[in-house]
């Protein structure tokens, strides 16, 4: 299929465009999309052949998992076992930019935890990335639309010439620099922060639980 590039506004996202993107998720296509700094690629998450299209275009190995998009807290039902009781205060304020790693459920896909029996999941704020996910379900792939060992870009040009095999890419123009999420897994205390990001570990003390860093 080749690339489709729709423009849509970062602010107040378009239907139409959005009601693209979900017919080619649907199809079991791959959907390059705008977050807060970065573009995201996307797929049907409980598509096993869409998921090894995904890892196929970043060139990902298949011992790396796959981080989710949540637009609601209530999302968490379906992919997670729920909240460690250390955590609820964390997930009930959830700082923007931070990823968590989560027990998985039972039935997720071996395709998105890798065998770890847990999920990344980061709650999404932005307006398009938001709109996307509410309306595909609930939850969505959020790993950066990239070749595997490049950096995360965001750019849409650059998205568009790293993975060839892109379906459609929303695109709202290049975005503000920033960090990428912290990545923090949070099933047992300490938590442990897996990759250093925009919400900074010293901020995390108020929490009142042990943060430990162990980069990955």
């Amino acid at each position: 299929m080749e690339l489709t590039r729709l423009a849509i506004d970062r602010r107040s996202p378009e239907r139409a465009p959005l009601n693209a993107a979900l017919e080619v998720l649907r199809s079991g296509g791959l959907v390059a999309y705008p977050t807060e700094h970065f573009y995201a690629l996307a797929c049907d998450p409980r598509n096993p052949e869409a998921v090894r299209r995904l890892f196929d275009a970043k060139g990902r190995p298949a011992d790396k998992p796959i981080l989710l998009a949540i637009a609601e807290r209530e999302a968490l039902d379906g992919w997670t076992l729920g909240v460690p009781e250390a955590a609820h205060a964390l997930v009930a304020e959830w700082p923007e930019g931070l990823t968590l790693v989560l027990p998985a459920r039972g039935d997720v896909p071996d395709h998105l935890h890798a065998g770890t029996g847990t999920v990344g999941v980061r709650l999404v704020r932005t307006p398009v990335a938001a709109a996307l996910t509410r309306a595909a379900g609930g939850a969505l792939p959020a790993t950066s639309a990239n070749r595997s060992g490049q950096p995360a870009s965001g750019d849409p040009d650059r998205v568009a010439q790293q993975l060839p095999g892109l379906d459609l890419l929303l695109d709202s123009g290049v975005l503000a620099p920033g960090a990428r999420s912290t990545l923090m897994d949070v099933t047992a205390v300490p938590w442990r922060v897996l990759r250093s990001g925009a919400v900074k570990t010293a901020d995390l003390g108020r929490f009142g639980v042990p943060v430990e860093i162990e980069e990955q």
